[in-house]
């Protein structure tokens, strides 16, 4: 994607939601006598033993104060003003209605009348009456900074731990407290530090002594429970507006505006009642926790077994950091020693690449540990519910997404696989035919017809109970799935559906997805008609499914046998697929001749650039499949960059190269010149094989331009009725300074200039993330209308096995509703009437393509 938001946009303080818990056994803190019974009770609720109300916000403010019985002020410790946190809190109790407006005015200085000081002060009223949440106003970032770093200062100054064993006399007891945390910055460049807040060794190991100490625990529970969001177990509140909706009181917003006003004051007019009908299908869906992919995962993870989604826990060995040169004038060197102070010089920069590449090999393993220890800490919080829910919210593009971050089916394989549909149904005539298809599916045999897909399950039918059976076993067939857990998960399903003896009756509760093709290129060639491009994407009728990719391999030796060669290079421009396209132009490139001394000092920019790509080509040659170019197919209507491709191809062929046995450390610098080669490549044979998706996509990258010149966003209303406007400014920085250090902030607001590249560049993506936006959510509403379970992730959509059938009929009257509309003309007429000084190039001319052929494809979604 383009542009996904990164988390949720915290709205308000999460203070007033903070779970107050007695503390881990050796920790010393404040520990003030509880506040007198209010005169109406807070609003407030318990959880899992967490009590959720204001009063703990009171209690803090009573403790700053020091106007306990037994309590010393927290005044006056270092540069710590609690007048400036307490002003900040007494805001937030104000605004949610319990403390009343006379109060809060009367608060003075510390010899005035207030709260809780010195004088008699009296102590503060709750108000019955409570605030909406909707009236809290959101604080700007500075203030959140400040108020964060300030608790921070409180937190270091005030915690301390006292770990178990002898004093300093020898005695029975405890030693002298210790810091319960520490305040440390590295620095990290000539006039830049990093700072971080370390946890007592010894308090760490209270906290998750209790988790690790039973064998089929990750962690310990209240460790997970910080998230925010989280799945509900009662259906979320239906959308009735842009800030009513999702959770019972947590606020959460309609759309992820990327802080962009202009956005935020379009949704407030527009009508937006078909996306919010949409997104309340979406969350109104009852899941429930998968029991036995959960205890495979556990297993997983207590027993260091790496499989999909759970890392490895041991950390690679890190090759040692290389001495530093001692600095040398080369001007003053002769070439020999010149030559040899070079090749110490680029030794050492290998050296230490290399060790910063194995440091952050290690850095994003940790990160996947912490993302699997979430997962499967949420999948057993809610493993015992008969239903959970997902409350759903919108990007900017109008593309939907459930709130909670961690556990949902837009997730990994892990998380797809720990989801079930809460209320299963019979399988019915032909439920456990697209099972089994579900199941090829996964196992990567999804380039046949339907019938050979399930014929593929039968014929693996005892590898598929051995999974069942023994997942750990001699036979390991499933793990080797691309998405492992899922395919566990629908083993499981096959093999208790027909050993029930009635595998109609089978009461299931497995999702089945159904797929676009390359969606992106759909979308694209439906909006141009265009039959080619349509043909290799499945909107056409054909025997068995076309693989963009690849394309018609039998088709192609057909030709071979039959055509002259210059009929048969003009027939494989039409049949070659990108993957044969990309090895034919590889290999060519591997079998130049270098008619020059490789290694002469001499050579010209022609020969150099020829020794690189013939180089890079015998690298890569024999290597390149489908995986190594799918993705970067896929992406490629969504604006992939150079740089994204060649990652995304470095990725597999990195794999590739150390399965041969190469060492790919040692030839790093060759991967990277060759994955540049390869994506360069690639991107050229996209770029001749859709010409059709070229030509929308130019059109839709001139308009772009045009507005940007004029130094406004681009703007558009999806069909659907979301209007967008792209956020994309230039950032500035900022200082802010806090207690504890300065701190650099990002402004992107609205007033800040156009980042204008990006503005073109992201507008052909975003419109068609627009429109498969569009087509999911008005299926979603139709399936809704039919009494039928609908659930999605982008352009995959899921149902009961009983109801594929139906979901299919579905989906392909939508996306034909959908583009009988001239969707590029009502793009340029809006346009034309927002900014009537630009003159728009005409809309590119359409081909002969049918969409009516779309209803009878059967691979159109597969």
């Amino acid at each position: 994607d383009e542009e996904e938001d990164g988390g949720e946009e915290v709205v308000g303080s999460s203070l007033m939601q903070a779970p107050i818990a007695a503390p881990a056994s050796g920790a010393v803190v404040g520990d003030p006598a509880s506040s007198p019974p209010p005169a109406a009770k807070a609003p407030g609720a318990s959880v899992d033993g967490w009590a959720y109300t204001a009063t703990h916000l009171q209690r803090f403010l009573d403790e700053l104060k020091g106007g306990m019985p037994g309590d010393s002020s927290l005044k006056g410790k270092g540069r710590v003003r609690p007048k400036q946190v307490e002003k900040r809190c007494k805001e937030i109790l104000l605004a949610e209605g319990f403390v009343s407006n006379n109060e809060n005015a009367g608060d003075g200085d510390d010899a005035g009348g207030g709260s809780g000081g010195r004088g008699g002060k009296q102590r503060a009223q709750w108000s019955s009456s409570s605030s909406s949440k909707n009236d809290f106003v959101e604080w700007s970032p500075i203030d959140k900074v400040k108020l964060g770093a300030a608790l921070i200062r409180l937190l270091l100054d005030h915690t301390s731990f006292s770990p178990p064993g002898k004093n300093e006399r020898g005695g029975d007891g405890r030693p002298p407290p210790e810091p319960a945390f520490r305040y440390l910055r590295k620095r990290v460049g000539e006039r830049k530090y990093q700072a971080h807040v370390a946890i007592h060794p010894g308090l760490l190991d209270v906290a998750v002594g209790e988790g690790y100490a039973d064998a089929a625990s990750v962690l310990h529970m209240s460790m997970a429970s910080g998230t925010r969001v989280q799945p509900m177990v009662v259906p979320p509140k239906d959308w009735t507006g842009v800030r009513e909706g999702g959770y019972e009181t947590i606020r959460v917003p309609f759309m992820r505006t990327r802080h962009c006003k202009t956005q935020k004051d379009s949704i407030e007019r527009a009508d937006l009642s078909l996306v919010m009908r949409g997104l309340n299908v979406l969350g109104k869906v009852p899941w429930k926790i998968n029991p036995t992919v959960l205890d495979v995962a556990l297993k997983c993870w207590d027993e260091g077994i790496v499989l999909g989604d759970i890392p490895s826990q041991t950390d690679l060995e890190v090759p040692p950091l290389p001495q530093a040169l001692e600095y040398r004038d080369y001007t003053t060197l002769g070439d020999l020693d010149k030559k040899t102070a070079l090749d110490s010089f680029r030794k050492y920069k290998d050296a230490l690449n290399r060790h910063n590449r194995f440091k952050q090999k290690n850095m994003d393993l940790h990160s996947l540990r912490c993302s699997a220890i979430l997962k499967l800490n949420q999948a057993k919080k809610f493993r015992d519910f008969g239903e959970v829910y997902f409350p759903y919210n919108v990007d900017f593009r109008g593309r939907a997404y459930p709130v909670p971050p961690h556990l949902s089916i837009v997730g990994s394989d892990l998380c797809r696989a720990l989801l079930v549909f809460a209320h299963p149904k019979p399988l019915g005539k032909n439920g456990l035919y697209w099972l089994k298809v579900h199941l090829a599916n996964l196992a990567g045999a999804d380039k046949m017809s339907f019938d050979g897909r399930a014929n593929f399950a039968d014929e693996n039918m005892d590898s598929v109970r051995a999974a069942v059976e023994n997942p750990f076993g001699e036979n390991d067939w499933w793990t080797k799935f691309d998405d492992p857990f899922q395919g566990l998960a629908t083993c499981h399903e096959i093999v208790q559906a027909i050993d029930s003896g009635e595998p109609e009756n089978y009461m299931c509760s497995l999702p089945v997805h159904m797929d676009g093709s390359c969606n992106g290129l759909q979308h694209y060639a439906a909006l141009g008609r265009d039959r080619g491009g349509g043909k290799a994407v499945n909107l056409c009728v054909a025997d068995k499914p076309q693989d963009v990719y690849i394309g018609e391999e039998g088709e192609m030796i057909l030709l071979m046998n039959t055509l002259s060669n210059h009929a048969l290079n003009a027939a494989l421009n039409i049949y070659l697929g990108v993957m044969n396209k990309v090895i034919r132009r590889v290999a060519l490139d591997a079998d130049d001749m270098i008619k020059f001394d490789e290694n002469s000092n001499d050579l010209t920019k022609g020969e150099k650039e020829l020794l690189k790509k013939v180089k890079s080509a015998r690298l890569v040659n024999g290597l390149i499949d489908r995986g190594v170019v799918k993705r970067t197919v896929m992406t490629s209507v969504y604006g992939v960059t150079y740089i994204g491709a060649k990652n995304q191809i470095g990725e597999k062929i990195e794999e590739k190269l150390e399965e041969k046995g190469c060492d790919i450390d040692e030839i790093e610098p060759e991967i990277h010149m060759a994955c540049g080669y390869l994506a360069k490549l690639t991107m050229e044979v996209m770029g001749q094989q859709f010409k059709g998706a070229r030509q929308t996509m130019n059109w839709l990258t001139q308009c772009a331009r045009l507005i940007a010149a004029q130094g406004q966003p681009v703007s558009f209303i999806s069909p659907i009725g979301v209007p967008v406007v792209q956020p994309y400014r230039q950032r500035r920085s900022y200082t802010v300074v806090t207690l504890l250090q300065n701190i650099s902030l990002t402004n992107d607001s609205d007033v800040l200039p156009l980042h204008r590249q990006r503005q073109v560049s992201a507008f052909p993506p975003n419109y068609v993330h627009s429109l498969d936006s569009s087509h999911m959510l008005l299926t979603a509403i139709e399936m809704e209308k039919r009494g039928l379970q609908f659930s999605a992730v982008h352009d995959s959509y899921w149902t009961h096995p009983c109801d594929v059938e139906e979901m299919n009929s579905v989906l392909r009257e939508s996306f034909i509703e959908l583009y009988n509309r001239p969707l590029l003309e009502e793009l340029k007429n809006t346009w034309e009437l927002r900014y009537p000084s630009i003159a728009f190039p005409d809309i590119p001319a359409q081909g002969d393509l049918d969409l009516n052929d779309v209803r009878s494809a059967p691979y159109f979604f597969q």
